[in-house]
C-alpha cells in the first residue's frame, strides 16, 4: 500500500498554477487502487473552513511566531493518521525542504517535485529562488537529502542538474490536462463579445504582467504588424500596467484586455473554466513570450483546445509539441523574428484551422490519471 502524505504551503482552491496541479494530482491518486493520498498545507483563512476537499487535508493554524511549528505538528498528525510511508514536497525551497526535514527525522523516504518557479534563473530582470541566500540553501537541501526527484520538463530537469542533483534521481513528468472536462464544455463562440470579426487573425497570451512574462516583446511583434489590421491579440489576466506598455509600443488598437477569467474566485468553482476554455477557441494561435516557463498550463490548455502555440526556446511545453504541426519555438526571441513568424502563419491561417482534431490528439495523453499512474510509479523506487 502505497501512503502518501504531501506536504505543501498555498493549497487548492486558489487559483495559482501549482496550487491547482497538486489538486489534481492527488485527487487523481486517491482514486486509484492500492494508493491512499493526503495533504497537509498551511493556514489558508480565505478559504472556508466548510470547504470540502475529496482527500484528507489537514490546514494548520497560524498563530504569530508559532506558525512554522503549528504546521510542523500538522504534518505529523497527518503522518501518524494516515501511516503514511511516503513524503511529497511540490516546491523545492517550500514543501520539498519540508518533506526532506521530516524525512530524516522520521526515516520516511522523501520525493521533492520542483514546479519550475522554484529553480528557474534570469539574473538580468532579477528573478528566481536562487538569488535569495535562504531559498538557496533549502533548494540544495531538498536536492541532496530526497530519494527521488521529479521534474515537470527536460528544461525544469536541467535546472535542477545545474543546482547539482544527481540524473539517477530524477523523473520527467509533465503536468496533467483536464482534457476529458475541456471536451464536454459546449462551445460558445466568444468573438462578437470581444469585438472580434470571423475575419480576424486572433492571438491569445495569458498571464499577470510580471517582467519574467516580457510582454514588451509581444508588443514590440505587434507593433511592426500595424499594417496587418484583422491581426488582433486577447490578453487575459489582470490589466495593471498593461494599457501603458500598449501605449508605449502604440498597439492598443490591435489589444482586446480581458481581465481575469473568471473575473471572481469561487471555492466551489471547478476548472476548467468554461469561459476561459471558449475564449482559447475563439483564437488561432497561442504565444507566450516569458523568459522561461517550465511547463505551461496555459499552453497545454491551448493545444487541448486546438489552438496551436508558439513559445520560447526555455519553455518545457515544448517537450510536447510537434514542431510545425502543433507549434513553433521561436528561433530567434526578437520583436523582429516573432513578428516574422507570426506573419507567416497569418498566412497559412487556413491550414491551421485544419489541425484542430491533429493538435487535440498530440496532447490525449497528459490526463492527470496517466500523471498520477507515473508519479506513483516513482513511489515504488523507493520500496
Amino acid at each position: 500500500m502505497v501512503n502518501v502524505g504531501v506536504i505543501t504551503s498555498n493549497h487548492y482552491p486558489r487559483l495559482g498554477g501549482m496550487e491547482i496541479a497538486v489538486h489534481n494530482l492527488v485527487k487523481n491518486m486517491q482514486s486509484m487502487e492500492g494508493v491512499l493520498a493526503a495533504v497537509a498545507c498551511s493556514t489558508m483563512p480565505e478559504v472556508p473552513k466548510t470547504f470540502q476537499y475529496p482527500y484528507p487535508c489537514y490546514r494548520s493554524k497560524s498563530f504569530s511566531v508559532f506558525t512554522p511549528f503549528l504546521f510542523e505538528r500538522n504534518q505529523l498528525k497527518m503522518i501518524k493518521e494516515n501511516n503514511i510511508n511516503i513524503l511529497h514536497g511540490p516546491m523545492l525551497h517550500g514543501g520539498g525542504f519540508e518533506a526532506v526535514k521530516l524525512s530524516k527525522k522520521l526515516n520516511i523516504p522523501a520525493v521533492v517535485h520542483s514546479r519550475g518557479s522554484d529553480v528557474q534563473l534570469v539574473k538580468e530582470i532579477g528573478y528566481g529562488a536562487q538569488l535569495e541566500a535562504g531559498s538557496l540553501a533549502k533548494l540544495k537541501q531538498a536536492i541532496k537529502y530526497s530519494n527521488q526527484i521529479i521534474a515537470v520538463s527536460e528544461i525544469n530537469k536541467e535546472n535542477l542538474l545545474e543546482l547539482g542533483a544527481d540524473t539517477g534521481k530524477i523523473t520527467v513528468i509533465p503536468n496533467g490536462i483536464l482534457i476529458n472536462e475541456i471536451n464536454n464544455i459546449p462551445y460558445q463562440d466568444f468573438r462578437t463579445k470581444y469585438g472580434l470579426s470571423q475575419d480576424d487573425f486572433v492571438i491569445i497570451t495569458v498571464g499577470r504582467n510580471r517582467p519574467v512574462k516580457r510582454m514588451e516583446l509581444l508588443f514590440e511583434a505587434l507593433e511592426k504588424l500595424k499594417d496587418y489590421k484583422n491581426i488582433k491579440c486577447l490578453c487575459v489576466g489582470p490589466t495593471e500596467n498593461l494599457t501603458a506598455l500598449a501605449s508605449k509600443y502604440n498597439v492598443l488598437d490591435k489589444l482586446i484586455l480581458t481581465g481575469k477569467i473568471p473575473k471572481e474566485s469561487n471555492f466551489n468553482m471547478m476548472q476548467p473554466y468554461a469561459e476561459l476554455i471558449n475564449t482559447f477557441r475563439s483564437a488561432n494561435l497561442y504565444i507566450s513570450t516569458s523568459y522561461v516557463e517550465s511547463f505551461g498550463n496555459a499552453a497545454a490548455e491551448a493545444l487541448a483546445c486546438g489552438i496551436p502555440i508558439v513559445v520560447g526556446q526555455k519553455h518545457g511545453v515544448r517537450d510536447v509539441v510537434l514542431e510545425g504541426e502543433t507549434g513553433w519555438v521561436m528561433p530567434k526571441e526578437t520583436p523582429a523574428s516573432l513578428a516574422e513568424l507570426i506573419i507567416g502563419l497569418y498566412e497559412k491561417r487556413q491550414s491551421l484551422s485544419e489541425k484542430t482534431e491533429i493538435i487535440k490528439a498530440s496532447v490525449s495523453h497528459l490526463t492527470w490519471q496517466n500523471v498520477a499512474q507515473q508519479t506513483v510509479e516513482v513511489y515504488k523506487k523507493m520500496f
